[in-house]
């Protein structure tokens, strides 16, 4: 069996954000206490505080030493795909070639409405730059010629560490969402699929699509790994660790109940109990987002530490 890694989810403030001496005391920590990777989230107009994602990615890079780091997911259709290549090609340099990458749509309409941006063209758009990506980070003078994109000669100095563990050798770039036109992408663009907020079925269901999409755009034996967001609350017992969720369910409204049922909460015993069920339909990589207040948010991200991730890291050892 792999190592199961257990990354932690960063934003979706619903409950007030920390205060940025507690985000980097946790950033400092977050290696020792065995987390493998920080997750950012990604909104233009979001109902809660969201900071900027390369700002604070910029942070967690200088705290940290081995943490990989990235969006999930980065709403690459909202921006010119070049300054996306130039901005993460920089993190990945100050890094040390920790940077990774989940693309997808987002589910607020608003955000393009904002931007001027058709929603007919979402999809077509996230296409070509993920392929724009790909060029200008390994080619050393790039050109590209699609609907939405289009330049010759460009140079993006310094480009991304080389990657040996993917099928592209860029930075990974995986994709989310779980519409069957995510998958595809997956399956046609990606290093990964990044879901979020899926049953153990509902995940073994769409990864298997991904597979027999990936067999149709001739990549059956494409190197395509899979991550998966869920909800977290840890606490001595599910009782206790879903009366000190009442806060976020209430403000999530007719959909709580939904996100209850793809979420882990409770004692460790309890959390690897139900992550054993992704597991077995082949899971490894997981990002635990803490549902937390501003005050127990440092705790929750080292019991997720130190409870879960420092569990699979021993099991493996």
């Amino acid at each position: 069996m792999k190592q199961v890694k257990i990354g932690v989810g960063f934003g979706l403030w619903r409950l007030g954000m920390p205060s940025t001496d507690m985000i980097v005391r946790v950033a400092e920590h977050a290696e020792e206490w065995g987390l493998d990777s920080f997750w950012l989230s990604d909104h233009l107009l979001a109902p809660s505080p969201e900071l900027d994602v390369v700002a604070t990615l910029s942070l967690l890079a200088s705290r940290t030493t081995r943490m990989k780091l990235g969006p999930s997911v980065l709403l690459l259709n909202l921006r010119h795909p070049l300054l996306v290549a130039k901005s993460f090609a920089s993190l990945d340099y100050l890094s040390h070639g920790r940077m990774v990458m989940a693309v997808g749509t987002g589910a607020n309409l608003a955000d393009y409405a904002a931007c001027g941006i058709p929603l007919e063209s979402r999809g077509k758009r996230l296409d070509e730059g993920i392929e724009v990506l790909r060029t200008v980070w390994r080619e050393p003078n790039a050109s590209y010629h699609g609907k939405f994109f289009n330049f010759d000669n460009v140079t993006i100095d310094p480009r991304p560490t080389p990657r040996t563990n993917n099928d592209f050798g860029t930075m990974d770039i995986w994709v989310g969402g779980k519409s069957d036109a995510a998958l595809k992408r997956a399956a046609r663009l990606a290093d990964g699929l990044f879901a979020s907020f899926q049953t153990p079925e509902e995940f073994g269901a769409s990864m298997a699509k991904v597979r027999d999409y990936a067999a149709g755009y001739g990549r059956a034996n494409a190197h395509i790994e899979s991550g998966l967001i869920l909800l977290c609350r840890i606490a001595a017992t599910r009782e206790k660790a879903l009366e000190e969720m009442r806060p976020m369910l209430s403000a999530m409204g007719r959909g709580a109940e939904q996100f209850l049922e793809r979420s882990v909460y409770g004692s460790a015993e309890d959390i690897f109990a139900r992550l054993s069920e992704y597991v077995a339909q082949g899971l490894d990589k997981f990002v635990l987002w803490p549902i937390a207040e501003p005050a127990a948010w440092p705790q929750q991200i080292e019991l997720v530490g130190r409870e879960i991730a420092s569990h699979y890291n021993a099991r493996a050892a």
